[in-house]
């Protein structure tokens, strides 16, 4: 399969101390965020994550496509903090995406998912984690194909989709919102909790 062509420098974010090797006295790299492209073999998820999350500090860490476990620790830390501004705590369970948010009572249920939605799009948590999970795997796990064929065989993806289709859709947050955002957002109405794991594990592990 053709990848994406422009390699990107290896960069590593500059809040993290101790990632890539470096110490706290590592120079600033700076990077036009508009334009960065993805071309190593997880590359689709790098994208999606990168253009999921608003935050610079996460898209620095993602700009290299590898992912350290001090920047790993960094981003679940940052996720920890934005909601411990709203009052709530977090614990994780591991480092496979389980984790437990706990916020003080009188908090409405829909405020609590609007915490949770705004604090998730700062840090692109679950893609952080998944993408964690995934370096140093086989390089073919995040082939487009198997991940599409992944997905059409637990009904995700329509039957019809190409690997190009695929490509498009995800590379456009409106257009991935609105062919797969029922399995990943858990703000939206019509949340697919059934196959919402299913997405999550052919994204993991396609050929799995």
């Amino acid at each position: 399969m053709k990848r994406l062509s422009i390699i990107i420098p290896l960069l590593c974010s500059v809040l993290t101390l101790t990632g890539c090797g470096r110490t706290s006295t590592s120079s600033p790299v700076d990077f036009d965020k508009n334009h960065v492209t993805f071309s190593g073999p997880n590359s689709i998820t790098y994208e999606k994550a990168y253009n999921f999350t608003q935050s610079d500090v996460v898209r620095r860490i993602l700009i290299d496509e590898h992912i350290t476990d001090a920047e790993f620790d960094q981003v679940r830390q940052m996720y920890a903090d934005c909601l411990g501004e709203k009052g709530a705590t977090v614990e994780y369970e591991g480092t496979d995406g389980r984790r437990s948010e706990r916020f003080p009572p009188g908090v409405s249920v829909d405020q609590i998912d609007e915490y949770i939605q705004e604090c998730v799009a700062d840090t692109a948590l679950p893609y952080v984690e998944q993408l964690h999970q995934l370096d140093g795997q086989d390089p073919d796990s995040d082939s487009v194909e198997a991940l599409v064929a992944c997905l059409k065989r637990h009904d995700i993806a329509d039957q019809t989709m190409t690997a190009d289709d695929y490509k498009r859709i995800v590379t456009d947050p409106d257009l991935d919102d609105e062919y797969f955002g029922k399995y990943f957002n858990e703000q939206r109405s019509d949340y697919d909790a059934e196959k919402s794991p299913a997405y999550w594990a052919c994204n993991a592990n396609p050929n799995a």
